[in-house]
């Protein structure tokens, strides 16, 4: 544990360092809040999890090339897959949950059934490829709303990253 919470100072402080080279909206768009935050958990947890574990090197290389993501999309798509990757497995191994989780799944089933339902109801039954996008936008909606009043909960309970 003393080792993962030297690991954890050092790169917080590294950030931390950087933090007025890059203007606010630069910030949030890198998604360093985020990263902080996984950084917390990855400490906490890479004692008992084995991915959490290596998770440290993936952070430690992110930390590393900080500096490139204002010049390369490459550096930031990179990151953001791999924040995305440590996000997806907080929710399936920990139960803790990325900021939106619920609200971005559930708009894509919502959209799913939707289409589904906009291609049953409005091309085959009304012949009219108006129902078709109003169940499409209708889905997507109803499943956002249900969506981010789970992702409340989920705050509510102290289990988002």
């Amino acid at each position: 544990m003393y080792e993962d919470d030297l690991w954890y100072r050092k790169l917080v402080r590294s950030i931390e360092e950087h933090r007025p080279d890059f203007e606010p909206k630069q910030w949030r768009r890198f998604q360093m809040e985020l990263m902080l935050r996984i950084m917390a958990r990855v400490r906490t947890f890479s004692d008992t999890c084995g991915t959490c574990r290596g998770f440290q090197h993936t952070l430690t290389r992110l930390e590393e090339e900080f500096l490139e993501l204002p010049g390369s999309s490459a550096q930031r798509r990179y990151q953001a897959r791999q924040l995305r990757l440590m996000g997806e497995h907080f929710a399936a191994a920990h139960r803790l949950f990325p900021p939106h989780y619920h609200a971005r799944l559930y708009a894509h089933y919502g959209l799913i059934g939707g289409i589904f339902l906009g291609i049953v109801v409005g091309l085959l039954v009304l012949s009219s490829g108006l129902y078709f996008a109003v169940c499409a936008a209708g889905g997507w909606l109803l499943g956002y709303l249900y969506g981010n009043s789970t992702d409340a909960h989920m705050r509510h309970d102290k289990r988002a990253i």
